[in-house]
């Protein structure tokens, strides 16, 4: 019995057919209503109701953790890598010209009982978003963007470690996987050529999702091309960013947001959006756009005997929703 009120909640005397009714506070409605005939057994598999304390906490800093809402029983817990930036390139007439936008950084997401796990605090770390790159006004330049970094939630007690990788860098001509953060070589491919980032991915949470990524080119015949950044995938899906290829500028536009969770709210106000990417067959693409709030990658660009740049993608986040016994 004292099990049970440690449980559901409640205080002495306790009894099953007084206590405990079905529908009564955080007892669900499945069990015996009130009067009814009732034993341990009914209880077996059974989830207490819980309802939710505080708005849901927006972590960005720091090395630990410790709960912002006290009396739960319960912490859903969310981490976001940081997302990587786009690459970069200037080429010359009758070459082609193409990078692919950062990706978004994975997704863990695992519940922790208060009671059970024994969580009283947590060793965090937040990864930074990967910074942008510059290429000058040339005729023959290609750089890889910056990967993102990674965020932990590490728990005392006997709760599981999660985490969450960042996005992995943008690409440009004739740059490959191989090519390391802000690189220019090895060389792999011919001009119309570059891979695609790469979402960072979740690990250790009871569920685990990948960001969306920028998508690579193999194109021929002196075209412009470039692909904005990944959003990441918050359990509903990510989206990858927009790729286009074209005569003369153009931009991507904003790589679509990610659908947030239902118990989030309006407590979180970000959008989570890709950056858009920019090229130019022409001339200078510019700058793309970095990815917005947390774990977005920038967009590539693509230039012709023109300098140009790429934004920074955003950083990791923490996110905390807090449960108690509903009463």
């Amino acid at each position: 019995m004292s099990e049970l009120r440690t449980y559901f909640g409640g205080t002495n005397p306790i009894s099953l057919n007084g206590s405990f009714n079905g529908g009564i506070a955080s007892v669900p409605d499945t069990l015996p209503a009130s009067g009814a005939e009732t034993s341990f057994s009914d209880f077996r598999s059974q989830n207490r109701i819980l309802k939710k304390k505080g708005t849901t906490q927006v972590v960005t800093s720091g090395t630990s953790w410790t709960p912002a809402q006290s009396n739960c029983v319960q912490y859903n817990v969310y981490v976001l890598g940081g997302g990587g930036s786009g690459g970069g390139c200037s080429t010359s007439s009758g070459r082609e010209k193409v990078s692919s936008g950062g990706a978004a950084g994975g997704v863990a997401f695992r519940r922790y009982s208060a009671q059970d796990d024994g969580i009283t605090s947590a060793s965090i770390s937040i990864g930074s978003g990967g910074a942008g790159i510059s290429y000058p006004s040339s005729s023959d330049y290609k750089i890889t963007g910056r990967n993102g970094g990674t965020t932990t939630f590490n728990p005392d007690g006997t709760g599981t470690t999660i985490s969450a990788t960042g996005g992995s860098r943008g690409f440009a001509s004739q740059l490959g996987t191989s090519a390391g953060e802000a690189a220019g070589s090895p060389l792999t491919a011919g001009y119309g050529y570059c891979a695609a980032s790469s979402g960072g991915t979740g690990s250790g949470g009871e569920s685990n999702y990948t960001g969306g990524y920028g998508g690579g080119f193999n194109i021929s015949n002196d075209a412009a091309a470039v692909s904005g950044g990944g959003s990441p995938n918050l359990g509903s899906g990510g989206a990858n960013g927009i790729s286009i290829s074209t005569i003369g500028q153009a931009s991507t536009g904003t790589t679509a947001a990610p659908t947030k969770p239902s118990e989030w709210g309006s407590d979180v106000t970000a959008t989570f959006q890709g950056g858009s990417g920019v090229q130019d067959s022409d001339a200078s693409a510019g700058a793309s756009d970095g990815g917005t709030n947390y774990g977005a990658g920038s967009g590539g660009s693509s230039s012709e005997d023109g300098a140009g740049s790429t934004g920074n993608g955003s950083q990791g986040a923490i996110f905390v929703t807090y449960y108690e016994l509903n009463s």
